[in-house]
């Protein structure tokens, strides 16, 4: 049953990680240069600019959360598994935020800027729309997996009445 409430959570669930690929994260301003940094790279804020970091493992784990909410999405005839597979999305992408907004600007720039030995100044690019995206994806993921388990409950309340 594809029509359920769980349905639409798990699909919009899949969608913003797609556009989290998409947008600017943040902004790094240096005394050279001003870099743009998205899931993919950390390059020259120019219409031509090379990639100064590539970040690709951000990318994977932005495709990876939207591919395993569309697999729980089609799972929908065994609600156990479709329970774990959102589980496992919850944590990919708990990991996916870790390394997004902790781990490349306070490690990995850092340990580029230091090289260089540069001041540098970490700018998010648009915080609202970030945060937004990043709560309603959450709230999503929790939402599909309480609603997949309230339908478990109710098939198991059902299987006891025959």
């Amino acid at each position: 049953m594809i029509q359920r409430i769980q349905s639409i959570f798990l699909l919009v669930a899949a969608i913003i990680p797609i556009v989290l690929l998409f947008i600017p994260i943040a902004y790094i301003n240096t005394q050279d240069y001003q870099y743009v940094f998205n899931s993919l790279v950390l390059k020259y804020n120019m219409a031509d600019g090379h990639a100064v970091v590539k970040v690709y493992y951000v990318a994977l784990c932005l495709v990876a959360c939207a591919g395993l909410s569309l697999l729980a999405l089609f799972s929908y005839k065994n609600r156990a598994r479709q329970v774990r597979i959102v589980s496992i999305t919850m944590i990919v992408y708990l990991v996916t935020l870790m390394l997004m907004l902790w781990v490349c600007p306070d490690v990995v720039f850092k340990k580029y800027f230091s090289i260089n030995q540069m001041d540098y100044e970490f700018l998010f690019a648009n915080k609202a729309l970030l945060l937004i995206l990043v709560f309603v994806e959450a709230i999503c993921l929790f939402l599909a997996n309480k609603f997949i388990k309230r339908d478990e409950a109710l098939v198991h309340a059902a299987d006891r009445l025959r």
